[in-house]
């Protein structure tokens, strides 16, 4: 990104939780403070602990932003890894990611958020079971990248 500051690097892991209606969890968050772009919606993940394996912080991220608690084996392998770039609302600053994202097949659930960190307290405005084909005609902002594709490859074909 020529001209641009790179700001940051963020290694994340995410559950893409769906259900048999075709329904797949989502939070919409704000980004942090500084990156002054508009909220968007993601799947339960986060950041990646020094030490900690994708899968660790999979399942950790899982219990924490949702309550729910499913182990390593019950995720199995990544189905997806994504890496992109989000260029800041100062068009100038952009960070990286990279979100290896696992799947798990649940009816839809009562999130408990009490496993909130001070940064999702302040960052998550809402949360939501989204019908796939209405989420991805939607036109929200949706994280990473790659997930609309994915869905609809996965989904919706």
């Amino acid at each position: 990104m020529n001209g641009k500051i790179h700001v940051k690097h963020r290694e994340t892991a995410r559950v893409l939780l769906h259900s048999s209606k075709n329904e797949v969890l989502m939070l919409k968050t704000h980004f942090d403070p500084e990156v002054g772009l508009p909220p968007r919606w993601l799947i339960p993940g986060g950041g990646i602990d020094a030490g900690e394996t994708a899968l660790a912080a999979a399942v950790r991220e899982l219990r924490e932003e949702t309550g729910f608690q499913l182990s390593g084996i019950d995720l199995g392998d990544p189905v997806l890894i994504a890496s992109g770039a989000w260029v800041w609302a100062d068009e100038i600053s952009f960070h990286t990611y990279t979100d290896t994202i696992f799947e798990f097949k649940v009816e839809p659930f009562e999130l408990d958020t009490s496993g909130f960190t001070v940064d999702e307290i302040r960052d998550v405005l809402e949360y939501k079971w989204w019908d796939i084909a209405e989420l991805l005609a939607s036109g929200e902002l949706i994280a990473p990248h790659e997930l609309k594709a994915y869905l609809q490859k996965r989904f919706i074909q």
